[in-house]
């Protein structure tokens, strides 16, 4: 076996390792929880279909997607459920629905939105060789949309009290290096920035966003920082 394959699998069983933990870490802290809504923000490891409606080469809505996920393809990148549907499944809550779903509004919306991009990073230019994608900067526009669709089902103390018990997830990181940082041929930010002025730019763009969310929604929020190793880049190093 030659080592980009041995690489592959070791990459493959940490990354199976470190969710499984998450997983279970959460399962104990939420359950007995009584929370109304998610509020999901993030790249393609929580993207439950937005992408389907953009013009985008980054979809999941064909097989073998989806191939263990009750109704097939949804567009999400995984062969069944992703995080935030064990999430929702340990809170007793639905999923939450694709904000660029057309049918996603009114009554549908009270359970919660997703508005996770494939290719989508903490910076407005990650990812845009695939087409369109949600941002995070994009994504909480969409979230304000939300909140005004929200503002007409329910009164203003209604509103107050349902988001401070609601929960908002935001998974992001990873584009912002796979599909940003070491892609020198199509982005100039590793000519700009030196690995720790790279991660400090991502890292305050990300606290900024996380404010205004917070000054939005005064919502419950967990934050994943999912930055993978990729054996390409540890070929190039040399690295058994």
């Amino acid at each position: 076996m030659g080592k980009a394959a041995c690489l592959d699998e070791r990459m493959s069983m940490v990354l199976v390792v470190v969710t499984l933990t998450t997983i279970l870490q959460w399962s104990c802290r939420v359950q007995g929880m009584q929370v109304p809504a998610m509020f999901v923000f993030g790249d393609s490891l929580v993207d439950d279909g937005n992408n389907n409606y953009l013009n985008s080469i980054a979809k999941a809505n064909y097989l073998p997607y989806g191939i263990d996920f009750n109704g097939g393809p949804s567009g999400r990148f995984t062969n069944g459920k992703t995080f935030v549907d064990i999430l929702a499944d340990l809170l007793g809550v639905p999923y939450p629905q694709a904000f660029s779903d057309p049918t996603t509004s009114g009554a549908r919306i009270l359970s919660g939105v997703n508005y996770a991009s494939a290719a989508g990073g903490i910076l407005d230019e990650t990812g845009q060789h695939y087409g369109e994608r949600y941002g995070l900067s994009q994504q909480v526009l969409n979230f304000e949309t939300t909140l005004d669709q929200l503002r007409t089902l329910m009164s203003g103390r209604n509103l107050t009290q349902y988001l401070a018990n609601s929960m908002v997830v935001m998974v992001f990181g990873s584009n912002d290096y796979i599909n940003n940082y070491l892609m020198p041929s199509i982005y100039s930010s590793s000519y700009n920035y030196s690995p720790p002025d790279f991660a400090n730019l991502l890292l305050n763009h990300f606290a900024r966003q996380i404010l205004v969310i917070l000054f939005l929604s005064s919502t419950s929020t967990y934050l994943d920082f999912p930055i993978l190793i990729l054996p390409s880049s540890q070929l190039s190093k040399g690295y058994d």
